[in-house]
């Protein structure tokens, strides 16, 4: 049953990706433990993907500052975005620091998704870079992940710009923008 469930979601991944994400609007959350980490990715993401001509808008325009992003996987959330035209998730985290990351080969669901904790903070003394994973969730089922690593980095302001700067690029040639 597990190697069914690991061959279906490879297969789902690589549909997704070859037949591009086709992503024309978002919702970005950003899985941080600290409000101002949380609030500076999910802006600085929904800053690239609106420059790329993509809708994005962040999830602290739904959620009530200090509250819990799983509000977004209920139903009369999902329906009120839905009704909005907005019907796509993009969970934004931390994999690690300082290797090589590989992207996940099983999703959680939507729900799982958002109830992760998360292990790393944005950015932690004496690193050289950051990998964040990025999953996407259209109508609450993965579609689509990619890890993004930024190296070079001295302090935080430094992750949010190389992030600025070498995620345009990757967008558009992995997620098939």
């Amino acid at each position: 049953m597990r190697s069914f469930l690991l061959i279906l979601s490879f297969s789902l991944s690589t549909l997704a990706f070859s037949q591009g994400l086709n992503l024309k609007e978002c919702i970005v959350i950003g899985q941080f433990d600290k409000p101002e980490d949380r609030y500076a990715m999910e802006v600085t993401l929904c800053e690239i993907l609106n420059t790329l001509s993509i809708k994005a808008v962040p999830s602290s325009n739904f959620v009530k500052q200090g509250g819990n992003s799983i509000i977004l996987a209920s139903d009369s959330s999902m329906q009120a975005l839905k009704a909005k035209n907005l019907n796509t998730y993009c969970l934004i985290n931390v994999k690690g620091y300082d290797k090589r990351f590989k992207k996940s080969e099983i999703l959680p669901s939507f729900s799982e998704g958002l109830e992760r904790a998360t292990l790393y903070n944005l950015y932690k003394d004496e690193i050289a870079s950051v990998s964040f994973e990025f999953i996407f969730y259209r109508d609450a089922k993965p579609v689509f992940n990619d890890v993004l690593k930024i190296g070079n980095i001295g302090n935080r302001d430094d992750v949010i710009k190389r992030l600025k700067k070498k995620a345009p690029k990757h967008i558009q040639e992995h997620w098939g923008i």
